[in-house]
């Protein structure tokens, strides 16, 4: 609570176009973060080892300027409108044509669980998102009734409503969601660890576990399946790309070759922008 106090001073006193600075400063103290062996040889392909070692420093910072405009958009910079640009709508419009509802897989990076829903809502689309109650600042009881709606509520602008799963049952937000996509509307859901079954599918030299509900649920219901991936380029500048289904109309795949497709798609992504994927620790 503390810290999130003196996050909050400084998102509240410094206006938008100084956060990453802010964040910058805050986190050019302290030791950088070592990959695991294997990620440090996939980064070693392209990058020194200066390099790959300020990678951390600079994710670190991203997600505290996440949190800085979480918590700014709590306060006096509530009405702070980012530069956002969304590549590949016509991928989703088209989805939407097929009748039977759009799942958005977005890839986790640093600032993709606010700017991905912004960007969606700036575009005219209101989405259903697919959510846990420790999804937010912490997974602490205490954190999941008090802290959390800080951030879910920022969030909650954005999306027309929030789907949550409670602990292992997911029975009913699924029920829910299916029926959303049944009613051709589409559903966020985040590329993430917290699942009950998973794939592990090539990556590069080692091997990346996926969930696969979401490819479930697309197979079940019909449903195109796009990745969504989210970056930063310059200060208050940020990108969100909308790519094509991962499963090809009319094809007939199984849930490994869905998340295959997948983590092909991922390789070049994480290659060009590896201080910004959350999934090295995966």
């Amino acid at each position: 609570m503390v810290r999130l106090a003196e996050l909050g001073l400084i998102a509240w006193s410094v206006p938008p176009r100084f956060w990453r600075k802010a964040a910058f400063a805050i986190c050019s103290i302290g030791r950088k973060r070592q990959y695991a062996p294997a990620y440090q040889k996939i980064l070693e392909r392209k990058y020194t080892k200066p390099e790959i070692a300020d990678f951390s420093t600079t994710h670190r910072a991203y997600l505290k300027e996440l949190r800085f405009q979480i918590l700014g958009l709590n306060g006096p910079w509530r009405s702070w409108q980012p530069d956002i640009r969304l590549n590949g709508a016509g991928h989703l419009r088209e989805a939407l044509g097929r009748g039977r509802g759009a799942i958005l897989w977005v890839t986790a990076t640093a600032f993709s669980t606010l700017i991905s829903k912004m960007a969606f809502h700036y575009a005219g689309y209101r989405a259903s998102m697919l959510s846990r109650p420790s999804h937010g600042f912490s997974t602490s009881s205490f954190g999941i009734r008090f802290l959390n709606p800080i951030w879910t509520g920022v969030e909650d602008r954005f999306i027309a409503e929030r789907v949550l799963i409670f602990g292992e049952y997911a029975a009913e937000a699924l029920k829910t969601v299916r029926a959303r996509l049944s009613e051709n509307r589409i559903v966020i859901i985040t590329v993430g660890a917290e699942a009950h079954k998973f794939t592990e599918v090539p990556f590069f030299d080692t091997r990346l576990r996926l969930p696969t509900g979401p490819i479930r649920l697309a197979r079940m219901t019909g449903a195109a399946i796009l990745p969504v991936f989210t970056i930063t380029r310059d200060i208050g500048k940020f990108e969100v790309s909308i790519q094509e289904p991962l499963q090809p109309a009319g094809a007939d795949w199984d849930d490994e070759s869905i998340a295959a497709a997948y983590a092909k798609r991922l390789e070049p992504f994480v290659l060009d922008h590896p201080d910004q994927w959350n999934g090295w620790e995966l």
